[in-house]
């Protein structure tokens, strides 16, 4: 099927994204649907999904003036290889390089809607005994494929790549091998603390990354490490109660809890595996770059700390994309 564009699937837990791509990956159109391996987790099949996605593609078509004929190929990455995706692919391990990634593109044809071959993204994991040390994402790692080339512009070829999420994950790159992954459990629990516990009103307040407050934050860094999690989290409470602080001093304060061991786990990391890693870059809005600037400020390990932007006109997974496209070469179906 010889087209002119390209089409590429984002989809995650509760929500997917479409792309449409010129042949030089230049994004035409976007388009988002709240439908994702969550819808069919809970509908016990992932025919809800596929429906939702077809829905996209084919509105794409619409709007657009396509016919399948002028699309050359379909990309889906995310959880959609997980067991409630489109197609359950298995996570390709760690150390990989981005020829390896590129190389393990799994094709599917998808049989009930689509009927045509899509090419799926597989996720990445670690493996190893000590289950202290294993790591995993879906849809994250295409995204890290995408900063490599920029990385490389600034003079960056080694260095912890950290893409703060629902899932915070920082994996070790090095001269475009991916060696391990750290994933740590961060904005699903302060979602579900600010949602379901006392801390909601602590936790709900509205700021930007300038209200942030660095003494607050290294407060909380240092009661997660003299008192724990659970106390230092209970301290945030009491703050509210005993009214000790502004609204924005208790809200940085609980910042800092909840994302403060991602701090703990990379130097642990950085001590004992990652020899000679100085270099944190974070791939994230604003704010998440400046709480995590704040979070390792006086470091022993990270010595240099680099943003790399996100915004609604910039995807690193599209850029991933056109990297392993380009390196695994043109796809006839």
């Amino acid at each position: 099927m010889m087209g002119k564009y390209i089409v590429y699937f984002d989809s995650g837990t509760s929500n997917s994204r479409i792309y449409l791509l010129d042949k030089d990956f230049q994004v035409l159109y976007v388009d988002k649907k709240n439908v994702g391996s969550r819808n069919s987790s809970i509908e016990g099949s992932n025919r809800v999904l596929i429906e939702g996605l077809y829905e996209l593609y084919t509105k794409l078509l619409q709007e657009k003036h396509l016919t399948e004929e002028d699309v050359t190929s379909i990309y889906m990455s995310g959880m959609i290889t997980s067991p409630y995706g489109m197609k359950e692919v298995p996570h390709l391990k760690v150390p990989l390089s981005v020829q390896e990634f590129a190389d393990s593109l799994y094709c599917h044809y998808e049989d009930t809607l689509f009927h045509r071959n899509i090419y799926l993204v597989p996720g990445l994991k670690t493996v190893n005994d000590d289950f202290s040390f294993v790591g995993n994402m879906r849809g994250e790692e295409i995204e890290i494929i995408g900063t490599l080339d920029e990385l490389r512009s600034k003079g960056i070829t080694h260095a912890a790549l950290m893409m703060p999420g629902s899932h915070t994950h920082v994996t070790y790159v090095k001269d475009d091998v991916v060696s391990d992954i750290i994933s740590n459990f961060t904005g699903e629990l302060f979602y579900a603390l600010k949602k379901e516990t006392i801390m909601a009103p602590v936790l709900s307040v509205e700021a930007t990354a300038d209200d942030l407050d660095p003494e607050m934050i290294h407060k909380a860094l240092e009661n997660l490490d003299r008192l724990g999690f659970n106390r230092s989290l209970y301290i945030c409470h009491a703050m509210r109660i005993m009214e000790s602080g502004t609204p924005l001093q208790r809200f940085s304060y609980g910042e800092g809890v909840v994302n403060g061991g991602v701090r703990k786990s990379l130097e642990y990391y950085c001590e004992h595996f990652w020899k000679g890693c100085d270099t944190l870059v974070i791939v994230s809005d604003e704010f998440m770059y400046r709480l995590f600037s704040i979070i390792f400020e006086g470091s022993p390990y990270i010595k240099n700390i680099v943003w790399m932007p996100i915004s609604a006109t910039k995807s690193y997974a599209v850029e991933g994309l056109r990297k392993i496209v380009g390196l695994k070469g043109e796809e006839n179906e």
